[in-house]
């Protein structure tokens, strides 16, 4: 199977994101340093999605290493993607709540659950033999999505707090250059 390396590089990309977001988020929302629900939406985001992609590789690997067929373990592959996809984004969709409706990060969210739920439909046309028969392709390119979304997702955990020290700071020297 070509794709084991990508599958072997998955798991690794997974893992490596939600070990250094743990890392970040120890630092960062430890103390009294305010959290908001964004910053706590966007740090699950990280955890959840690189965990499911861990698992996500992990299983198609050790289908293969039982030497089951390439069409059974994209069967079984998709499927769960598509199952998985799903059970997050009902997960999300009552995390990020009512509170958030209107705002930007709400509209950005809607998004990323549109094209998400593209790659579950497309995952389960392939676990069904529809278009896409039960190819390697499908899988792959949603394992590509989430992890493109959790890294997304942590560079917003890293730069929005220096953002924000930037902002008070030039708050305070203009506030400071006023009063002089």
């Amino acid at each position: 199977m070509e794709s084991l390396d990508i599958l072997i590089l998955g798991v690794e990309a997974s893992i490596a994101l939600a070990g250094f977001a743990g890392i970040v988020a120890t630092f960062q929302f430890s103390g009294d340093k305010e959290t908001r629900r964004t910053d706590a939406v966007g740090l699950t985001i990280i955890l959840q999605f690189s965990l499911q992609c861990a698992l996500g590789c992990a299983i198609p690997l050790t289908l293969f290493s039982f030497g089951i067929g390439e069409a059974t373990i994209w069967i079984i592959a998709s499927g769960y993607n598509s199952v998985s996809t799903l059970a997050a984004q009902f997960y999300f969709h009552n995390k990020i709540g009512d509170s958030l409706k209107g705002k930007f990060f709400y509209k950005v969210a809607l998004f990323l659950f549109f094209v998400s739920t593209i790659f579950a439909l497309i995952n389960a046309m392939n676990s069904f033999d529809l278009v896409f028969h039960r190819t390697a392709g499908p899988f792959i390119a949603s394992i590509v999505w989430f992890l493109s979304l959790s890294g997304l997702m942590f560079s917003r955990l890293l730069l929005i707090p220096i953002w924000r020290n930037v902002h008070k700071q030039e708050t305070a020297k203009l506030a400071e250059a006023s009063s002089s």
